[in-house]
């Protein structure tokens, strides 16, 4: 997998950067956790710090472009990022229903 970053855009209102990368990649589209290790090993900033908004994909071509965001510390990427996730279990669990990753196992 190759990442190519083809812009780097600093918000210093929301203490974050925004990357538009290219990934190039043999088998299957990486998944979020893959190019944030990526990114995470090129910029030398820690994983925690990256949010990997969306991967596209054309058909039959084994490039993908994304967008990410790279957070100054964890307190400002908590307080601007959404939790859906926690939000989805949470209601799960009170309404008795199992999470998408119970129903797997």
């Amino acid at each position: 997998m190759d990442l190519k970053i083809l812009s780097k855009k600093e918000e210093p209102l929301l203490s974050r950067t925004k990357l538009e990368a290219e990934v190039s990649f043999d088998k299957a589209t990486p998944s979020k956790s893959e190019i944030r290790n990526a990114l995470a090993k090129s910029l030398g900033r820690d994983e925690k710090l990256i949010v990997v908004k969306g991967i596209h994909t054309g058909y039959k071509v084994r490039k993908a472009k994304h967008v990410s965001y790279v957070y100054e510390n964890e307190e400002i990427m908590k307080s601007i990022e959404p939790r859906h996730k926690e939000h989805k279990e949470i209601k799960a669990e009170s309404k008795g229903q199992k999470t998408a990753e119970e129903k797997k196992e």
